[in-house]
């Protein structure tokens, strides 16, 4: 569905007012706070990235792609490792002359990573994260969403577009049905597990572990515990 036929069918939707009353600019405002919701919020493979880098002897920070919004995972795939996220604080615990080695902790923060210890060889590191997604602007700009989920995006949408105007009972009524259509709506990740030996049970992780795949509400990033790792 492109931003021509996703506002034509979210006007449509709410009464059809006309372009006076509600411009085409606020209901592309609309739709797409809608579609970054559900793209951030959901998993689907469209928004889900792995990248790789090569480290250079003696340097530590790296600089993340501009496209990245959670990093879940660093991996070291030249040692089959993953590496330990810490937090900030463990920067001062750090020798001012560490010697260089296999790196095993990273530290994130802005748009960089900081590896420690310093590497000490080229390493092939694997970065398994989240897409920031991108506003549709022009008309024909289409969501990258799975084409059964366009029509959540628009039922979402005419929840926000209630909810802004203070329709209380609109809003509600939108509400519910967007949560009943979206209570049992599988994402291709879903139905992709049924390849998986033990389906529903166990699930591999970009670490090499197997971990049991909990779930934090319907659909959630949550899916995949062991990339939330956090030491420091």
């Amino acid at each position: 569905m492109d931003l021509l036929t996703a506002r034509n069918t979210l006007r449509a939707k709410v009464g059809y007012p006309t372009t006076l009353d509600v411009s085409d600019a606020t209901l592309n405002r609309i739709i797409n706070a809608a579609y970054r919701e559900i793209g951030s919020k959901y998993p689907f493979n469209e928004v889900r990235c792995v990248k790789t880098f090569n480290t250079a002897v003696g340097t530590d920070r790296y600089q993340l792609p501009e496209d990245l919004a959670v990093l879940w995972r660093v991996w070291n795939d030249t040692e089959k490792c993953k590496l330990v996220k810490r937090g900030v604080r463990f920067l001062a615990t750090i020798p001012k002359n560490q010697k260089a080695n296999k790196p095993r902790n990273y530290i994130r923060t802005k748009d960089w990573i900081q590896l420690t210890p310093v590497p000490d060889a080229v390493y092939a590191i694997h970065i398994f994260y989240l897409t920031e997604i991108q506003d549709l602007v022009d008309d024909g700009d289409t969501f990258v969403l799975p084409l059964p989920w366009h029509d959540g995006v628009i039922l979402k949408a005419r929840h926000i577009y209630y909810d802004e105007r203070g329709d209380i009972g609109k809003a509600i009524y939108a509400k519910n049905e967007w949560k009943d259509w979206v209570s049992d709506k599988p994402t291709e990740i879903d139905l992709e597990k049924d390849d998986l030996e033990d389906a529903g049970v166990i699930v591999a992780t970009l670490g090499g572990e197997h971990a049991r795949s909990h779930r934090h509400g319907r659909g959630s990033y949550r899916n995949f515990p062991s990339a939330f790792d956090y030491e420091g």
